[in-house]
Formats: structure tokens, sequence, C-alpha cells
């Protein structure tokens, strides 16, 4: 372990943009969050959809095994729109195009993805009343904002960047994620009871850490500032010389097995599981990969995710369907949904056949019945969704479907003759 001196500055120009509040006009698949099952058989309803009340999370959990609303969430973000709004959680804005990196495990984590599963941390921290003042977890905005301020300095008698440093000194821990050029996530912690820098990093990169001295050195001019400030506030550290603080690497050899795509994820189970020693659970690429899937779910269903949800159905042009019956879209919709489809085949529905092949098929119609009902846009519910020419032409619009749903009206001939065609041939 070695102490690094903070004459080691590096100049970075890089300053992203703020986070994007755009608001998309979007269909209601909100149903995914707060939808009333469909009762296909009301004496024999299953008890698993007795189970599915809640479609929020209100907890980070533990165990990555994909459930039922973890497909549903994965299909909302694969049939969205470029740049639909999925998530909104605080200040952190993330639209479909930069959800995608959690569908496909060769794909690096952004800013947005991280800064948005940070809000879910704090979020939780603050139900449990685990914090109490020790630990302030920061996103990787602010952090480059740090580290430019460590490159080019800072004039003046502070910014509003050091009424941020001001508050870092009511903690005793400040969990800082550091990006080296696109290329590698880690994390740093500022642990001021100790008057230490903690680095957790999954690779183990061994290289002199030049963007976190130049990091620190930004938070050391913040801090300097504070120091001349007569009316700087009270604090718990016993040390403002960050850049003499011992740098401590606290993982011995690499735990990430991939090339560099899943450091993102690790650096955020780091955040989530560090503690002033060490880390309160063990972290491994085995629970990394399931990990990253299971992300794409909790933030979409995030109890706190004011966004609204897209429920644009990707149309697949098949020729000659050996069923004769298609799920039809609009021309102009067929060619936006086209032109999303950055994903592999193989990597794009991974975690949904996954999930599917576990899945019984009264769970499946179950669910896609409640996602037919909770459409509410009449522009939607009145394209085809269903066509066939056997026994006849017939088209059904997804009107036609939903009524097919409601109880207390007649059944469409349409349908029925469909549903007639099936039982005696099973071969629409």
């Amino acid at each position: 372990m070695n102490g690094l001196k903070s004459d080691e500055q590096i100049n970075d120009n890089l300053l992203p943009s703020l986070p994007s509040s755009t608001i998309s006009t979007l269909s209601p698949v909100s149903g995914l969050m707060n939808e009333q099952k469909v009762a296909l058989d009301d004496d024999k309803q299953s008890d698993e959809h007795k189970q599915i009340e809640d479609e929020r999370y209100d907890y980070l959990p533990q165990d990555y095994a994909l459930t039922e609303r973890d497909l549903c969430a994965h299909v909302i973000i694969e049939t969205s729109l470029k740049n639909d709004l999925l998530v909104k959680i605080d200040d952190i804005s993330v639209k479909q195009h930069q959800m995608v990196c959690l569908l496909d495990d060769s794909k690096w984590l952004n800013d947005d993805v991280i800064s948005a599963y940070i809000c879910c941390i704090k979020d939780q921290v603050h139900v449990q009343n685990k914090n109490d003042g020790k630990v302030y977890f920061e996103n990787p905005f602010i952090s480059r904002l740090l580290k430019r301020d460590g490159g080019i300095g800072i004039h003046g008698d502070g910014t509003f960047m050091t009424d941020i440093v001001r508050n870092y000194l009511k903690y005793d821990m400040i969990e800082l994620p550091i990006n080296i050029d696109n290329k590698h996530w880690y994390l740093a912690i500022v642990n001021a009871k100790k008057s230490e820098i903690q680095v957790f990093d999954s690779l183990c990169w061994e290289f002199n850490r030049n963007d976190l001295t130049t990091m620190l050195q930004g938070l050391q001019y913040h801090l300097d500032i504070l120091r001349r400030q007569q009316d700087s506030i009270s604090h718990k550290w016993t040390d403002l010389d960050v850049t003499k603080w011992m740098i401590t690497e606290q993982l011995r050899e690499p735990i990430q097995e991939d090339s560099s795509s899943s450091c993102g994820l690790f650096m955020l189970k780091f955040m989530e599981y560090s503690t002033e020693d060490t880390l309160c659970h063990p972290i491994t690429q085995e629970i990394i990969t399931p990990f990253r899937y299971k992300l794409a779910s909790i933030l979409l269903c995030w109890k706190t995710n004011t966004a609204a949800m897209t429920t644009m159905l990707e149309q697949s042009d098949i020729e000659e369907d050996p069923n004769d019956v298609v799920m039809l879209e609009s021309p102009e919709d067929q060619n936006k949904a086209k032109s999303l489809n950055s994903l592999s085949f193989k990597n794009k529905y991974q975690s949904l056949i996954s999930v599917i092949s576990n899945m019984s098929l009264h769970a499946l119609v179950g669910r896609l019945c409640s996602y037919i009902k909770s459409i509410k846009c009449m522009e939607t519910l009145e394209k085809v969704w269903v066509q066939s020419s056997k026994p006849y032409p017939i088209s059904l619009t997804l009107k036609k479907l939903q009524g097919i749903l409601n109880e207390d009206l007649p059944m469409n001939r349409d349908c029925f003759n469909l549903v007639v065609r099936r039982n005696m041939f099973d071969n629409i």
C-alpha cells in the first residue's frame, strides 16, 4: 500500500451534461406498477397470480433470479422508443437508449444508470435508518467535476461545488464513483475517521491512479476554501489535508472475470456493501452477471420512479408465417422499432427466455391479459393486433381483444370463430 501525493495532477476537461429532465408522451404501461390482476378463472386462480399485487421494488433485492415482474420490465425496455423516459428517480433521468446496456452483458454501464441505482441505495439506507450521518453516496457527475477542478484549479472564493464539499464534512465516509477515460469504473472511499482513501477496484489495475489524485486535488481546493472561511461549519474530520492521506487498495487480486463490461456493476455493489473496514457481503462474478438483468427491473420498478412507461410493441416482419396469425403495427412504428434493435438476438432475449421457460402457461397468459387491459390509448386500441386468413379473413383490433376480457360483454363473432378453429384444428 503506497501513499500518493497531490502533485500528480492531470488536466481533465470532460464535463458531462446535467441529467436531462425531458418528459416523453407515452402510452400507459404504468400498469406494470399498479395493475389489477385479470381473473381468467375466479374459482381456479393460481397462488402465483395472487402474489403479483405490488409491482414496485421498495427494497434492494439480494436474490437475482428473474421473476415475472422482471420479464415485463425487460419487455418494456426492449420495446420502448429510443428517447422514451423510463426512469426518473430524484433528479436522475434515464432514457431507453441508456437502459439497454442492462440487457446485454457485453455493454458498459453509463453514468445515468449508475446514478439512478445510487439513488436507490440512498433511499434504502434512509428508510432502514442505517446511515446515521456516516456515509455519503456521491454520483459520477460530481466526481467528474471534482476531477475537473483538480486539473484546472479554482478561482475566487468557491463555487456551488464548495457547498457540496462543505456537506461532506458532516459524514465519516464519502463514496466516490470514478471513471477512467470511459474505460473502467472503480470506487474510492474518503474515510475521514482513518484519514485514508480506500480503493475498491474489481480488476485491481496496477497504475498510479492519476485520475484519483487529480480528483483528490480538486477536493482539496474546496477544503482549503472552507478552511479559510470564517463561517465554516463544525465537522467530524480531524485532518483536512486529503492529498496527504494514504491510498490503500482493498482487494488483493481481481474478482472480475470478464474483460471490462461489468466493472460498473461491481462498483455499485462495492458502494452497497462497503463498511468502515470491509465488505459486508462477498461479491463475485457469479452474482454480478444476473445482477445486471435484475438491475433493469429494479430501476424501472423502483418505488420512487416517477417516469411514465411506453407500451409500444416491436413488430418482427416475418414472411409466410406458418401459423397464419401475425401481430401487426403500423409501418411507421415498425421502422422506429427496427432502428432500436441494437442488441444481438442472443443477448437481447437471453434473460427473457430464461424466465419464460420457468413460467406456467397460466402465468404467461395472465400477464398478457393484464397488459392488454392496461392500455387506454384510443389510437393504439384501433390498431390491428391479430390477423388470420382462416376460416375467413379476420382482423382483430386491440379494442376487440379487450372486449373478450370483459365478462360483461358478449364475445365478438370473429374472436369466437378463431377460438373454435383453434379447438378443432389446433393450428391457427
